[in-house]
């Protein structure tokens, strides 16, 4: 059983997002406000966390200092993922990292990335299937056009992904629906898109979510002991109640 804890001014919408997700789901207990203090919660309980009507700021610091808590002192590596839906269905969901958390993350950092995507998408979509990460490069050298992270990661660590699940590629061959199979290494579309740094994922996130009609976008932290839901302020009610019962699946 989970119990939202919720972050920032409860306004109506979201009361009525957590009401409409608890009819759909007897797996959700209720809510209440997140302690002062960043104090821990009631550790009995299993706790999903939500940004509320809060400055993303503000939340980040509090749910990294509970967490630290929660941790007693251990490391952990948050990190920001970002599922895409096509308003259309033509194209099934994917999680874009857009290392939000750790703008030029390191190939350690970089895996705990994979790892944290990878668990958004068992959460979201079960283990009937082994999801296709593509690694994708705004450009790095000029003579490879890849990024050389994410070339030495891909190296490093395609014998622990099952065959043809795992590729590299320049970032204009990495979206299109209808762009031809050639220019895949499989021709399979991703169901995680991996970057080396925020300025590429910022590109692909305003591309898609911004400037297009077509996509909405729902946004986790992952990393922490629990599952952190980083609703925008905008976002409408419908969403929230979309984003919440994805968070709270086991």
């Amino acid at each position: 059983m989970k119990k939202i804890l919720c972050f920032g001014d409860v306004t109506d919408k979201y009361k009525n997002a957590i009401a409409k997700a608890m009819e759909k789901c007897a797996n959700i207990t209720g809510w209440e406000h997140a302690p002062d203090g960043d104090e821990l919660p009631n550790t009995n309980e299993e706790f999903v966390f939500m940004k509320c009507d809060i400055h993303s700021d503000d939340f980040l610091r509090h749910v990294i200092a509970i967490n630290k808590k929660l941790n007693n002192g251990e490391k952990f590596y948050l990190t920001h993922c970002t599922m895409l839906f096509d308003k259309s269905e033509r194209r099934p969901p994917f999680i874009l990292t857009d290392a939000a958390c750790v703008p030029m993350p390191d190939e350690q950092q970089l895996t705990h990335i994979v790892q944290n995507a990878v668990s958004l998408f068992t959460k979201a979509f079960g283990n009937t299937r082994v999801p296709f990460i593509s690694l994708i490069s705004a450009g790095g050298d000029t003579n490879t056009k890849i990024s050389p992270l994410l070339h030495s990661w891909y190296a490093e660590h395609l014998k622990e992904f099952p065959e043809s699940t795992l590729r590299i590629e320049q970032l204009d061959v990495a979206l299109d629906l209808d762009v031809r199979t050639e220019k895949h290494l499989t021709g399979t579309l991703a169901d995680i898109i991996v970057v080396d740094n925020i300025n590429t994922g910022n590109a692909i996130f305003k591309s898609l979510s911004v400037l297009s009609d077509n996509w909405e976008a729902t946004c986790f932290l992952m990393g922490a002991k629990n599952t952190v839901i980083l609703n925008s302020r905008s976002a409408p009610e419908q969403t929230l109640t979309h984003n919440i019962l994805l968070a709270c699946q086991n």
